[in-house]
């Protein structure tokens, strides 16, 4: 299974160990959750419940005809007890472990008012020697932390594990996909947001499109309205009564309005209203707050991000052509998207180069060790502007405290001198002591005299991404 090996290994710890017998997955869809418990259960003792939103009876049904304890034709009415479903199971774990699966928890737990307690008590008093082991899963984020692992949450005392699903990275994309060009697989990764779901259909479009990165953004973004149902729009629609003001304000971030000043002129809001909004996205897992890598508790550096590329590239390209959404003018929106790619490219491509920094400080490849890794930023109060790298990090290297400076470039040119000079020249407004190293990545290599200048001086990094690939 592709780029689901941390994860996997992660199950198989929980399967074995005696501390914890429940495990909570959840994340957008299309992540693969359902792939990755159906990857994990296979050699194993399994009943795997994909639960559907319906009536206490049917429920029942549905399970009992998942363990072969009813055939397809009985009536609902002959439906048994959900004890009896459980004392199957009991049977069952007498034999070796049984992993039991409720997929759609929030499904289950709100069937009935008695199930998560019937449940429960199966846990705690019959299956108590991790005889069973239960996995509970759910798109829903904060469905999931109320039912399965909030405060009062019923599975509380039972110290659950948890497990986030994000997507892949760009190198476990370009594998699943298999498109060779690394600029072009870039571009993908940009428009799929690296979640499996997505992959998989851009890896059928590939294979015949004529112009495939527009196919894909047909597909995904206007086969419909916002078809992909892991969009952010389909989960403020599930997850909050109203979602004008966060529509509105994932616009503005999209939009490059990443201060709460800055969004709440957007929104017409005070910032003491803007403020809850964004930490009602951030436990939506939909935005992320950022600080400076130097001042982590600055907060009046603090700013706001939108954190997957689907939802960057609907309210950057889609949303600002919304009419010719609606009107079903793909021309206009197919122009709009070839104007503003590059510029969308940017911030994918960094994104690509804090992966490839973090897969070779794991591999220890580097020559400085990463502790965090983000940005800087010098703020222009007067005139609403910010000053900053495109990635900073802070590390070690051979003992000591070390510093990461970088800039991603994806136009056209190769890097140049002056691109070279310009990031030096900001690090010194950054006042510290520490080792430095200036790292710069490219699509499109370097000129000559920046590739003689990185021979000499040993803390200038060239890496281009046909590199990035290969190592």
């Amino acid at each position: 299974m592709i780029g689901r090996v941390e994860e996997l290994r992660a199950l198989e710890a929980f399967y074995k160990s005696e501390e914890s017998n429940v495990y909570v997955i959840y994340g957008r869809r299309g992540m693969g959750k359902t792939t990755l418990l159906r990857s994990f259960s296979e050699d194993k003792q399994v009943v795997f419940f994909t639960l559907y939103s319906t009536t206490e009876r049917q429920q029942r049904t549905l399970m009992a005809q998942t363990m072969g304890l009813m055939e397809d034709g009985q009536g609902e009415e002959e439906a048994p007890t959900l004890e009896a479903i459980f004392d199957r199971i009991d049977e069952m774990s007498r034999e070796g472990i049984v992993v039991l699966v409720l997929d759609q928890y929030p499904n289950f737990a709100k069937t009935e008012e008695d199930f998560p307690k019937k449940l429960h008590t199966y846990m705690t008093e019959k299956w108590k020697k991790g005889r069973v082991k239960l996995i509970l899963c759910g798109d829903s984020y904060l469905h999931m932390e109320k039912l399965a692992w909030g405060k009062k949450s019923i599975w509380r005392d039972q110290n659950p594990c948890t497990m986030e699903l994000a997507p892949l990275d760009y190198y476990d994309t370009k594998e699943m996909c298999g498109v060779d060009d690394p600029a072009e697989c870039a571009v993908l990764y940009g428009i799929t947001g690296g979640i499996p779901a997505l992959v998989e259909k851009a890896t059928q479009i590939y294979a015949t499109a004529e112009d495939p990165q527009w196919e894909l953004i047909r597909e995904i973004y206007l086969s419909g309205d916002f078809s992909f149902c892991g969009s952010a729009e389909r989960i403020l629609e599930t997850e909050l009564r109203e979602k004008t003001y966060y529509d509105r304000l994932l616009y503005a971030l999209a939009s490059g309005n990443n201060r709460v000043n800055q969004l709440s002129l957007e929104l017409g809001k005070p910032k003491d209203v803007v403020v809850p909004y964004l930490s009602t996205l951030m436990s939506l897992g939909l935005v992320r707050k950022e600080n400076p890598v130097t001042e982590p508790t600055n907060r009046r550096k603090t700013r706001y991000s939108i954190i997957s590329e689907t939802d960057k590239l609907w309210y950057k390209i889609l949303v600002p052509r919304i009419l010719s959404v609606y009107n079903g003018d793909h021309d206009k929106i197919r122009s709009f998207w070839h104007e503003q790619k590059e510029a969308y490219m940017k911030d994918v491509f960094i994104r690509i180069c804090k992966e490839y920094l973090v897969r070779q400080d794991q591999a220890r490849k580097l020559p400085f060790s990463i502790k965090s890794m983000g940005n800087w930023w010098e703020n222009d109060e007067e005139n609403g502007t910010s000053e900053d790298f495109d990635l900073m990090a802070a590390g070690a290297t051979e003992g000591k405290d070390a510093y990461v400076f970088g800039r991603c470039f994806w136009g056209s040119d190769a890097v140049n001198m002056a691109d070279v000079k310009g990031l030096i020249d900001l690090t010194r407004k950054v006042h510290d002591k520490s080792a430095t190293f200036y790292l710069f990545f490219s699509r499109n290599g370097f000129e000559e005299n920046v590739k003689t200048v990185s021979q000499t001086i040993k803390n200038i990094m060239l890496i281009d991404l046909k590199g990035m690939i290969e190592e």
